[in-house]
């Protein structure tokens, strides 16, 4: 091959590599604006949409903060606002257990009633309590029917430990026997935080503080100690909220009894922190690929068939790319993670205003990234 020729075939080759790159920056601008202007629609039609991350091929390519942080006073979001992330705080606690199993503390078959003395059943295991297949009673509907306040006026707050020791004092049955069907369980999750606390003997705070969220540097995520009002020492939290009847006033939609309970929910967390979660998972930064392989297999009941859950995150049922993902509603709170494993890319969106569209942000993203049409909600 003479000189000329391969000065003509390295020119072809730079011009075909700049043509795809342009093409590919045409289209994430285009997807960009798309983002943008469903945000746009949405407010038109009177919908916030609270705050958005979408990130391709680990490269963030759209943030958009749009709504209320606070409404006594009125303090619009920002990017940097920390959102309670309802059950999204699930995936938290999975790899909290899954670092104790790493440094041998304990084993997935290990039965809970081994570690948790006063745990009335002999026959549930951790990882019944993993994958949701533990048959154990809602936590919500035992406190509702037996939590009898002394004070009527006082707005109680109760955590794990006051709400367990009325679950095991009640020693409700079991909805089924462990590992017979899969039933999305908020007490299994909390009980896998008091396993957590007891092994480690640490508080859960604590424990994912020095595991997880300082060598991560997510230093905006934190398991908050719940209180009503405003909070100096988090400047930037987040309150739910909701409009009253009359369409136009706000009321405050962020108190619950059990507010305090940890495991199940209660990590308050922004964009940029989620979006270092997900990076660092994909990374394998936050735990070795043989963990987070089963971590993000599907569980398998009794029967042999499996539940489309894993230790923490819902695994889509799709081959290629992987794919988990998780919601989460509390209160005033609706909260949504999107992590494809292969591909490094996703999304997270955060609201606080008791919407019933987080479902409808959800589906124009997918929309958006697909490149087919995205769908408005109703007003």
């Amino acid at each position: 091959m003479n000189l000329t020729l391969k000065f003509v075939l390295v020119g072809l080759l730079i011009l075909s590599f700049s043509s795809c790159k342009q093409k590919e920056i045409s289209l994430k601008k285009s997807k960009v604006k798309q983002y943008a202007k469903f945000i746009s629609e949405m407010k038109s039609k009177g919908f916030t949409t609270g705050n958005i991350l979408v990130y391709e091929n680990s490269e963030v390519v759209f943030q958009s903060s749009d709504g209320l942080r606070s409404i006594d006073p009125i303090d619009s979001l920002t990017l940097n606002s920390q959102f309670r992330l309802a059950s999204v705080s699930k995936q938290f606690t999975g790899v909290a257990i899954m670092k104790l199993k790493q440094a041998g503390n304990l084993d997935y078959d290990q039965k809970v009633s081994t570690i948790l003395t006063d745990f009335p059943y002999d026959n549930i295991s951790i990882r019944n309590l993993l994958l949701h297949t533990s048959g154990l009673a809602d936590y919500e509907k035992i406190i509702e029917e037996n939590f009898i306040p002394q004070d009527p006026i006082k707005q109680y707050l109760l955590g794990n430990n006051e709400i367990l020791k009325i679950f095991f004092d009640v020693n409700p049955d079991l909805n089924f026997q462990p590992g017979e069907k899969w039933e999305y369980s908020n007490t299994g999750y909390m009980i896998l935080a008091s396993v957590v606390e007891k092994v480690s003997k640490q508080h859960f705070r604590d424990f994912l503080k020095k595991n997880i969220f300082e060598p991560l540097r997510m230093s905006n995520t934190t398991l908050y100690n719940y209180q009503e009002g405003i909070d100096p020492n988090m400047p930037n939290r987040v309150f739910g909220y909701q409009k009253a009847l009359n369409q136009k006033d706000y009321m405050l939609n962020d108190y619950h009894i059990v507010n305090d309970v940890r495991g199940d929910g209660g990590i308050y967390s922004t964009l940029n922190d989620l979006f270092k979660w997900n990076m660092a998972l994909v990374n394998y930064k936050v735990l070795p690929k043989e963990y987070l392989d089963e971590a993000w297999s599907w569980g398998i009941l009794n029967n042999g068939e499996k539940t489309k859950y894993g230790f923490g995150w819902f695994i889509e049922d799709k081959t290629k790319p992987k794919t988990v993902s998780h919601a989460g509603g509390w209160v005033g709170f609706g909260t949504y993670l999107f992590n494809e494993i292969e591909n490094k890319s996703g999304y997270i969106v955060l609201t606080n205003n008791s919407t019933r569209v987080l479902f409808d942000i959800k589906n124009a993203i997918d929309s958006i990234r697909a490149d087919v049409p995205y769908v408005l909600p109703k007003k």
